[in-house]
């Protein structure tokens, strides 16, 4: 695909990567969660990673567009099908 997007690329890869770590962080902990519910250090870990994640995503989608089609629900149109989809984004 091409590099051809009028946004700053490298800072859109930048925090797509930041949305899929913390993602993976959070889905990893839940797992540890799971099995140790009263892990207060994981706990934490879980609280914090869900903040970052939550604050990486917002900063995402205000700069580039939804990243799931269940956000933007306060949105006055439905934006998951206008411009590209997040995978077609022109950075892969």
């Amino acid at each position: 695909m091409s590099m051809n997007c009028s946004c700053n690329c490298a800072e859109k890869r930048k925090l797509l990567q930041a949305v899929n770590q913390y993602g993976f962080a959070l889905s990893d902990i839940t797992l540890y969660l799971d099995t140790h519910p009263k892990d207060q250090d994981a706990l934490d870990y879980y609280y914090h990673m869900n903040h970052m994640y939550k604050k990486a995503s917002a900063e995402y989608e205000s700069k580039y567009g939804p990243l799931t089609q269940f956000t933007g629900e306060d949105e006055p149109i439905w934006k998951w099908v206008v411009g590209k989809w997040p995978w077609e984004r022109g950075y892969f």
